[in-house]
């Protein structure tokens, strides 16, 4: 009889254990992409590892903190010449996968997608270090409602309008390196409340707000991003949280820094650390 319990009590333990442990791997695994980056390296050997490490370790620590200020401080050159001792684990993967090998490039010149995933602990304790922390819990999903203006016709970006699919992927890449989600309004949504590139400059907050809702965001980031050919491109970023305005601008770069100037303004309010 006593063994029979016994036996029931230790199986009862196993299944409450599995079930804790399955539930702090799913918690894990989602906060584990915010200490996992990539970057593009030439050759999958130890040649340019070391710069890999650096630049994933430099994403990380915005990633992790939301807080993009945290490269100005002078210990993190040192720290990232060291980055590879952070690392639990990383791997390569051909970013000309499918296309025949040719020449050098074949073996030695070929560029790789170099992923890093850090030790969370390890990363936790270097933002400490630097007077920071890390960035916990559920990160608000950003409403983009972005105005472009001055190449071709004037037109927002949707999710699924036929214009600069280049410029969705730039932003998808943008959100996936600083770890925000971030949803675009499709056509129908726009048309829905009669929004267009003319009349976006007088939105109001509550129109905003309405995009956000029906693009299954949190909070709407509206900006506009025109074009010149002397300069290139002007963003011109805003953001409206807990009744404070923010408002950003980055000049003379191309589309795909644009939409990173966007999102790592925006995590630096959402996350505390301050104005962009």
């Amino acid at each position: 009889m006593e063994t029979d319990t016994l036996a029931k009590v230790i199986i009862l333990s196993c299944a409450i254990l599995a079930v804790w442990t399955s539930t702090v791997r799913a918690q894990s695994g989602d906060a584990g992409m915010n200490y996992t980056a990539r970057a593009v390296v030439t050759g999958s050997d130890e040649r340019n590892r070391p710069l890999g490490f650096r630049l994933c370790f430099e994403d990380v620590l915005i990633k992790s903190s939301g807080d993009p200020s945290i490269l100005d401080d002078n210990r993190v050159e040192a720290l990232a010449s060291n980055a590879g001792q952070l690392v639990a684990e990383f791997s390569y993967r051909d970013r000309l996968e499918g296309i025949p090998k040719h020449d050098d490039q074949g073996t030695y010149d070929r560029p790789f997608f170099f992923t890093c995933r850090f030790d969370p602990n390890k990363i936790d304790d270097v933002l400490r270090l630097l007077g920071r922390k890390p960035w916990l819990g559920s990160r608000p999903r950003l409403a983009m409602l972005l105005v472009v203006r001055g190449r071709k016709d004037d037109a927002i970006l949707t999710s699924d309008g036929a214009f600069d699919a280049d410029m969705r992927e730039a932003l998808a890449n943008g959100a996936s390196r600083y770890g925000m989600a971030v949803s675009l309004p499709s056509a129908k949504t726009l048309q829905s409340i009669g929004m267009t590139a003319q009349t976006a400059s007088n939105a109001s907050e509550g129109k905003l707000a309405r995009i956000a809702v029906l693009s299954d965001g949190d909070v709407p980031l509206f900006g506009f991003l025109d074009w010149s050919d002397s300069l290139g491109w002007t963003a011109t970023w805003n953001l409206d949280v807990a009744g404070q305005h923010h408002h950003w601008t980055v000049a003379g770069v191309n589309y795909d820094e644009a939409f990173r100037n966007a999102l790592r303004g925006a995590a630096k309010v959402l996350s505390g650390n301050g104005e962009p």
